[in-house]
């Protein structure tokens, strides 16, 4: 990638220089394993806005994986008042991952539901495909007069056994 042409500023904003060497900034989010191995985690700019709030979702997904029982996570918007987190992991709980957002983020940020998956569905170039991500009963919000029914609905949902 050569920059914008005419448009140094925008190339500026794009282009870093790390070791004398040039590298374009793609706008990816990556994860380097203790093997040196990069896996790609999602996108950076993902700005929504939510009961009239501007909501940063890569901040979301970036507390999330700060959990090391998370191995890739997507947040998304769905309706005009919550958030959905899918998780890939294999060894954490709803309650887990909804404390450590409590204990992490601003109330307004913290996602309505967690899902946790086995594994997040991939493009073939090994993007998440959100097209693919599981539905998931959405009427449980509704229906749900407390959030510890919810979670426990959602958990008999996902692939993990309950505490």
């Amino acid at each position: 990638f050569a920059g914008y042409r005419g448009r140094g500023d925008l190339t500026a904003q794009v282009m870093i220089n790390i070791n004398e060497q040039i590298f374009y900034k793609t706008g990816d989010l990556v994860r380097m394993d203790s093997n040196g191995l990069i896996h790609y985690v999602g996108r950076r700019d993902l700005q929504v806005k939510l009961r009239g709030q501007r909501i940063e979702l890569r901040e979301i997904i970036q507390c999330l994986l700060m959990l090391t029982s998370i191995n890739a996570c997507v947040v998304i918007k769905w309706d005009e008042n919550h958030l959905i987190a899918y998780v890939q992991s294999d060894n954490i709980s709803v309650e887990q991952l909804r404390h450590h957002c409590q204990s992490n983020l601003p109330s307004h940020m913290i996602p309505s539901i967690f899902d946790i998956l086995e594994k997040l569905p991939l493009s073939p170039n090994g993007k998440v495909d959100r097209k693919r991500l599981s539905p998931l009963d959405l009427s449980l919000l509704a229906l749900s007069s407390t959030s510890s029914s919810l979670i426990t609905a959602l958990e008999n949902r996902s692939h993990l056994p309950q505490n």
